[in-house]
């Protein structure tokens, strides 16, 4: 990455964007502190943690050295010239709805400009292909063959988090209301809990049907 990001830094136009896919946990102080000289707008990463869930973790293969990712995390927000992207993933092995939404709370706290909430893709010859019995996972017919249900997470609470994941990009991505955001935050006892209430709010009143962006109505 060193030497990529030397070049890019070296050789600026002034102009393009680009993006970065990495492990934030991993990156040494070399790199951070190069990373703090990018002009504005420069660069942008998007990180995958996927979850907070430690055993989660260990059943997909994951090291994340979680403390290490919030303290990197935290340095490049610091650096205000980084457009930092943080993704998530529903239908995970091991994760309820409860561990989904501590993971949501532990990411959404690292302050990441836009928070990603993406569902697990069931892909032939992939490993969780491998244990879709194991892990009791359904999942779409059709492409994107995304997750429906677990044994550890239901349907039902999956839809609910499609409904929080179009209320966080409306509200919170779109970076559009920021300060109403700031203050409907602390109305709440957690951000997961904020996101909740909009969604049900959405549902009570009719907005998700008349939404064209998202359809909430699956083939198994």
């Amino acid at each position: 990455a060193m030497e990529i990001w030397n070049y890019l830094f070296e050789h600026d136009n002034g102009v393009t964007n680009f993006h970065f896919e990495i492990a934030a946990d991993i990156l040494n102080e070399e790199e951070l502190e190069l990373l703090a000289k990018f002009r504005s707008g420069q660069v942008q990463l998007e990180i995958g943690v996927q979850t907070t869930n430690t055993t989660t973790l260990a059943e997909i293969k994951r090291t994340t050295d979680m403390d290490k990712l919030k303290d990197n995390v935290a340095r490049l927000r610091s650096f205000q010239n980084i457009h930092l992207h943080l993704d998530l993933i529903v239908g995970l092995p091991f994760e309820d709805k409860t561990s989904f939404i501590k993971s949501f709370n532990d990411v959404y706290s690292m302050k990441p400009d836009d928070l990603q909430l993406g569902f697990l893709k069931v892909l032939s010859g992939s490993h969780m292909g491998e244990m879709v019995k194991d892990y009791g996972i359904v999942y779409e017919s059709n492409p994107p063959y995304e997750v429906l249900s677990t044994n550890w997470i239901s349907y039902e609470d999956v839809i609910g988090l499609k409904r929080v994941e179009e209320m966080l990009e409306l509200y919170h991505n779109s970076g559009q209301f920021v300060h109403t955001i700031a203050f409907l935050e602390k109305q709440f006892e957690s951000p997961y809990a904020l996101y909740e209430a909009m969604a049900q709010f959405y549902e009570r009143n009719g907005f998700f049907v008349q939404a064209p962006s998202r359809s909430y109505r699956y083939e198994v």
